[in-house]
């Protein structure tokens, strides 16, 4: 697992059309930034060829993902980067 690539990206929305065509997510770095110092997910899959086709064509705008799973798969990234117990910034994981 050492010399395995990662696609790792802050893009939820990108993310949440990952998962929905079908790509495993690895896990969730988390940091926090901006002004309020708000915990940002950094979501990591397996670099492969299809995940970057993937990445090219949702820049392009030339996808297409079933909308109620596509929400879904949104509400549940939200929910786990602002889950306290998960969230190593958070006061509730120490």
């Amino acid at each position: 697992m050492e010399n395995e690539k990662f696609f790792v990206t802050r893009d939820i929305n990108l993310a949440s059309t990952l998962l929905t065509l079908g790509f495993p997510l690895i896990g969730i770095d988390f940091q926090i930034e901006g002004e309020r110092l708000r915990p940002v997910g950094y979501f990591k899959f397996k670099e492969t060829a299809d995940v970057l086709k993937a990445e090219r064509l949702y820049s392009q705008k030339g996808l297409s993902v079933e909308p109620r799973e596509f929400s879904e798969n949104l509400r549940y990234l939200k929910s786990e980067v602002n889950n306290p117990k998960k969230n190593p910034y958070s006061e509730m994981s120490k």
